[in-house]
């Protein structure tokens, strides 16, 4: 990472960080992080029809195993993180 963001540059890609997670005691950076892909799954699901239940529940479809490799993780530890939260 040497590039710096400079006023006419693109902005790379990037999750939202939810700030209620800062002040999470109890929570590890591991699980707080599975929170934020989780949630920007979940932002994505909701805008694409077929993501929702009848009572417009939005859904996800993230296997622990995909999950640990996204996070470069062991599926145990994403299966305790998802315990956490």
């Amino acid at each position: 990472m040497t590039q710096f963001l400079t006023q006419d540059g693109p902005i790379p890609p990037y999750m939202a960080f939810p700030r209620f997670l800062l002040d999470k005691d109890g929570l590890n950076e591991t699980a707080k992080i599975l929170y934020t892909i989780l949630f920007d799954r979940a932002r994505l699901s909701q805008k694409n029809d077929g993501w929702t239940d009848e009572q417009g529940r939005v859904f996800i479809f993230f296997p622990i195993k995909n999950l640990a490799e996204t996070m470069h993780k062991s599926e145990m530890s994403i299966k305790t993180a998802l315990s956490a939260l």
